[in-house]
C-alpha cells in the first residue's frame, strides 16, 4: 500500500476519473467516493492522510462532510475543491471544517499536485511535532536524574520542536495566500493584486522600523484586505466602466464583509480590524469608510495597506487604462498626504520608490516567508 493516501469526494464521475488520470503516476494511493456516507465508510477502514471534497453533493454537503471528518478524524488534512465561491461556503469550510486549503475549479494540474504534496507534508509535520512533543515530555520527567550532557540533548529537542512550529506558521501563511488568490481570481486584471499589496505593505513596515511580529500582521492583512469581495457580485467586481452610485455603495461593503468572514477564525483575530478599516481616510472625511475614523483611530496596518493598495492599483493595467508612471504616482501621494493618507506612511513609500525605482512595483514579486522568519 502507498505510504500516502488521498480521498477525493465528488458526485461527478468525470471529475473523479480526471483526478485519477492526473495522479496515476504519483506515489500516492488515490481513493474516490461519490457521496459523503461512502467517504466516511472508506475513512473508517482505510488509513488516509488527505481528503478533498466538492461542496454540492446529494445527501450531505461538502461542508457537512468536512465537519464530520473533523470530529471523527481530526488529524486528517481537509480541503475543499469546488466551483462555488459564495461567502457562506468559504466561511463554513474554514470554521466548521477547519480546511487546509480552498481550491477552485477548474484547477491547474501542476498546482493541484503541488498542493497535495504540501498537504501530505503538513500531515507529516503535525505527526512529527506530536512525536517530538511526546519525547520532550518524557525527557522532562527524567531531567532530575540526567546529567549536564543530557540537558544539551533536551535543548536540541526543544529546538527541533520550535523549527517544526515555524514550518506550521509558514503553512498557515500559505493557506491565507491561497484564499487571497481565490478572491483575486474573480477578475483577470487583479490576479496577484493582494500578494503585491502584502509585499509592498511589508516593505513599508520595514522602512518604518516596525517589529517583526507587526510586519507579519501587516503582510497578512494586505493579503486578506479584499477577502470581502467574495460577497460582492462578479458583475460589479469585473465591470470595466465607472461604477454607478448604487454599485459603488455595494463595493464599499467589502471591508465589513471581510471582517465578518475573518472574525470567527481565532488565529486571525488581530487582522480583523486592519481589514475592516483599510479604506478609512486619514483626515476622517466622508469619503472614508466604513466608520469615518481619523488619524491614530485607524489601525496602523490599515493606514499602511491603503497606501500600498493605492500604489499597486495605480501602477497596474486596467481595462480602461494602462498602469501609471511612477512620477504620476508620486505626485498623487504628495497631493493626498495628510488627507487620504497618513503622511508617515507616504514618506515610507516615497523612500522605497526612491531607493528601488521601477523595481519596487515589478509584478512577479512574492513575500519570502522563509527568509522573513529566519531574520
Amino acid at each position: 500500500m502507498a505510504e500516502h493516501t488521498v480521498l477525493f469526494v465528488d458526485d461527478e464521475v468525470n471529475i473523479l476519473k480526471a483526478v485519477q488520470r492526473l495522479l496515476r503516476n504519483e506515489p500516492w494511493q488515490v481513493l474516490t467516493a461519490s457521496r459523503g456516507s461512502e467517504a466516511l465508510e472508506i475513512l473508517e477502514n482505510t488509513p488516509t492522510q488527505v481528503v478533498v471534497t466538492d461542496q454540492r453533493m446529494p445527501e450531505m454537503s461538502g461542508v457537512d462532510l468536512l465537519a464530520a471528518i473533523r470530529t471523527r478524524h481530526p488529524d486528517l488534512v481537509r480541503m475543499m475543491l469546488t466551483g462555488y465561491t459564495e461567502m457562506g461556503v468559504a466561511v463554513d469550510a474554514i470554521n466548521r471544517g477547519e480546511i487546509y486549503r480552498l481550491i477552485t475549479k477548474p484547477w491547474n494540474d501542476e498546482e493541484l499536485k503541488a498542493i497535495l504534496r504540501q498537504a501530505f507534508d503538513h500531515f507529516d509535520l503535525k505527526n512529527e511535532i506530536k512525536r517530538l512533543n511526546q519525547v520532550t515530555r518524557e525527557q522532562n520527567l527524567k531531567l532530575q536524574d540526567m546529567n549536564r550532557n543530557l540537558e544539551g540533548k533536551v535543548r536540541e529537542r526543544t529546538k527541533q520542536v520550535s523549527e517544526k512550529h515555524q514550518e506550521l506558521r509558514i503553512a498557515y501563511i500559505q493557506t491565507i495566500r491561497a484564499l487571497s488568490e481565490a478572491v483575486d481570481a474573480k477578475d483577470a486584471y487583479t490576479r496577484g493584486h493582494s500578494e503585491r499589496v502584502g509585499v509592498y505593505a511589508s516593505k513599508m513596515g520595514r522602512e518604518l522600523g516596525l517589529p517583526r511580529e507587526l510586519i507579519e500582521r501587516v503582510y497578512i492583512s494586505g493579503l486578506l484586505h479584499d477577502v470581502g469581495k467574495i460577497g460582492v457580485r462578479d458583475a460589479v467586481i469585473t465591470k470595466p466602466d465607472r461604477l454607478t452610485p448604487e454599485e459603488y455603495e455595494e463595493i464599499k461593503q467589502h471591508p465589513e464583509i471581510g471582517a465578518r468572514i475573518l472574525t470567527p477564525v481565532n488565529f486571525l483575530a488581530d487582522v480583523v480590524e486592519c481589514v475592516r478599516h483599510h479604506h478609512e481616510w486619514y483626515d476622517g472625511c466622508e469619503r472614508g469608510y466604513p466608520m469615518r475614523l481619523r488619524g491614530d483611530q485607524i489601525p496602523l496596518p490599515s493606514r499602511i495597506i491603503l497606501v500600498a493598495d493605492t500604489v499597486e492599483a495605480m501602477t497596474s493595467d486596467r481595462p480602461y487604462r494602462k498602469g501609471l508612471d511612477l512620477d504620476v504616482v508620486i505626485r498623487e501621494l504628495h497631493k493626498y498626504s495628510g488627507s487620504q493618507f497618513d503622511p508617515t506612511c507616504v514618506d515610507a513609500m516615497l523612500q522605497l520608490l526612491e531607493h528601488e525605482g521601477e523595481g519596487f512595483v515589478r509584478k512577479e514579486q512574492k513575500f519570502d516567508i522563509h527568509a522573513f522568519l529566519e531574520v
